[in-house]
């Protein structure tokens, strides 16, 4: 067999090797990518999210402030209950 004369390759002396692998540490998960756990919350809200935007529904309920301002810190326990409509009535709550 007669071997080719590489004359015109280039000269790969001054090839730089790399001391390290540039790619970030592989991240192990669970099958086809998925994380280990699942974060419930999240999830729900970008359902409620995922609905919206589809017009299923008309807003997101996890993202309605609450109807009413918080009470101060010295408020009493009978104006908290009022706040919440959990007056008692003929004797019973």
């Amino acid at each position: 067999m007669i071997t080719p004369n590489n004359d015109d390759a280039p000269d790969l002396d001054d090839v730089i090797e790399p001391e390290g692998d540039a790619l970030p540490a592989p991240i192990y998960q669970g099958p086809a990518g998925m994380p280990e756990r699942l974060d419930d919350e999240a999830l729900a809200a970008a359902t409620e999210q995922e609905r919206v935007a589809a017009g299923l529904t008309d807003y997101a309920p996890g993202q309605v402030p609450p109807a009413t301002d918080p009470l101060p810190e010295d408020a009493s326990e009978a104006a908290d209950r009022a706040q919440r409509g959990l007056l008692e009535e003929d004797g019973t709550a």
